[in-house]
């Protein structure tokens, strides 16, 4: 059976000139595939090139079936949910899931993300070839699971963009574009994982030869250029002692500089090499990138107290919670907050956090120092740079806080990056630095679902940096294996009372 779509020899260049990716070439067939990447690597752009939303610049990509793109964001039509659906195959039992609780007769406009996502997808049940892109951003736990349940029974060809690892290990074969082009992985994700730390493994230690090679061409250097001062010394007094002339001996001084000179710029030139070889093999690790942020030194008294609910409740339109809340948290106490869409997650954090709202009950705040990551990374200033957004905080000098950046990837001129130009990736790593190199240090970490639109190596490096924060955390978060990696000690279920 021929591949539904074959791109070949792809390359794509941007509109101020710059190549995004050159000469690619795939075949997708049938079947659940993975696009995976570093953020801003083109994935999306690949995908609307494969949509047949835009040209490629060279090669050309051939389509036996129809391909759609499902988008991460679309604008919702002013249009009823089920017009919107008219004409769209079948109903089946998921299709009747996915539409579970969502008012068919309300405008599409007017639904909440996770509903609008639930409906988009409804639609795109029956599609020949179907680009996911990030499907799963706007959903809630049970709507995670519907989307996995919905790739498990396309019938048709499925291309899925995401960083959510539950859908990853449903995918059969995995694609990675990346700055060295695009590799196919077979073996599913058990298979892709264990070729990413192969690779990791090598390139690993690839770069601490370099370094060491680095270290030693430098130490090198040190030494020759103090054996050949020691010789230039014994020259100079063994000239002053025989009398020679002052014309010769001035030669002959000249020509051992000249020759300390080559002999130190030859040194020099073997180890720029080898700090070459340095930043070569660093590009080349494309993945693993590391975060030596200190965090550990944070950790707060036992019987400190985080937050203290004792009936309470907050009213919005109404009162958020069917159900008045009564907990206690104290010390390195480590939360999930847990409920579907709408619950009100995100209200309690801006309560923890100190926003003024209109509440009942008893409620109680620790005075502690926080710090509270939102979706958008809300704390930075988008007109700044990286390190004035630092500098407006912390109470060390400029060169100290160069070297913070570095420790969270910002090394160099990407200190000086506006944050209003970065990624989600680099976003999050900006406000972690922010957060974690001011003047008081944070003892509450507070995390509101933190790894949307993050790709994998950031995910991963902010489970880390989780684990060894040892203060309190409160989090917030959809994704399962994100929080099973945050050493939790406790969770709080928030919902409705369903009557």
């Amino acid at each position: 059976m021929p591949a539904l779509i074959v791109a070949h020899d792809v390359s794509y260049e941007l509109a101020n000139g710059r190549e995004l990716f050159s000469r690619l070439s795939l075949s997708l067939d049938a079947g659940l595939t993975a696009l995976v990447g570093p953020n801003g690597v083109g994935k999306t752009l690949l995908a609307r090139l494969l949509a047949a939303e835009l040209e490629p610049t060279h090669g050309v990509i051939r389509r036996t079936v129809p391909v759609r793109l499902f988008a991460q964001r679309q604008i919702p039509p002013e249009v009823s949910v089920d017009e919107y659906l008219v004409g769209n195959g079948d109903w089946s039992l998921l299709r009747d899931q996915l539409l579970a609780g969502v008012d068919r007769r309300a405008d599409c406009r007017v639904l909440s993300g996770g509903e609008w996502m639930r409906v988009r997808l409804a639609r795109a049940l029956n599609e020949d070839f179907l680009i996911l892109d990030e499907p799963t951003n706007d959903l809630d736990r049970d709507g995670r699971r519907l989307v996995g349940q919905f790739l498990g029974e396309r019938a048709g060809g499925t291309l899925l963009i995401s960083h959510d690892r539950e859908l990853l290990e449903l995918c059969t074969e995995f694609l990675e574009l990346s700055n060295r082009g695009l590799m196919r992985f077979s073996g599913g994700w058990q298979g892709y994982s264990e070729s990413k730390e192969s690779e990791a493994e090598r390139l690993g230690a690839a770069l601490e030869q370099a370094k060491r090679e680095r270290d030693r061409l430098h130490a090198d250097r040190v030494e020759q250029k103090e054996r050949q001062e020691k010789r230039n010394r014994r020259g100079a007094a063994n000239a002053a002692r025989g009398g020679m002339p002052r014309i010769i001996a001035g030669g002959l001084k000249r020509r051992a500089q000249q020759t300390s000179g080559r002999l130190d710029r030859a040194t020099l030139e073997r180890a720029e090499v080898a700090v070459s070889n340095v930043h070569a093999a660093l590009r080349e690790r494309k993945i693993d990138p590391v975060m030596y942020a200190d965090v550990e030194a944070c950790s707060i008294p036992a019987q400190k107290l985080v937050a203290e609910a004792r009936g309470f409740n907050i009213r919005l339109s109404d009162w958020l919670f069917g159900t008045n809340l009564d907990f206690t948290w104290r010390g390195n106490v480590r939360v999930a907050l847990r409920g579907p869409n709408g619950s009100g997650k995100t209200t309690l954090l801006r309560a923890l956090m100190g926003e003024a709202l209109e509440t009942r009950g008893e409620w109680r705040r620790g005075d502690l120092s926080a710090l509270y990551i939102d979706q958008r990374c809300g704390l930075l200033d988008d007109g700044l740079s990286v390190f004035d957004n630092v500098r407006a905080v912390s109470s060390v000098g400029d060169t100290e806080i160069r070297t913070g950046l570095a420790r969270f990837l910002f090394a160099g001129d990407a200190a000086f990056q506006p944050v209003g130009q970065l990624s989600g990736g680099e976003r999050l790593r900006a406000a972690l630095a922010r957060g974690f190199m001011g003047a008081r240090k944070p003892e509450l970490m507070v995390l509101d679902e933190p790894t949307n639109n993050l790709d994998l190596v950031n995910i991963e490096f902010l489970e880390g940096l989780v684990r060894r924060f040892h203060g309190a955390l409160v989090v917030v978060s959809h994704d399962e294996r994100f929080l099973e990696g945050c050493a939790l000690t406790a969770e709080l279920l928030l919902g409705r009372d369903p009557h």
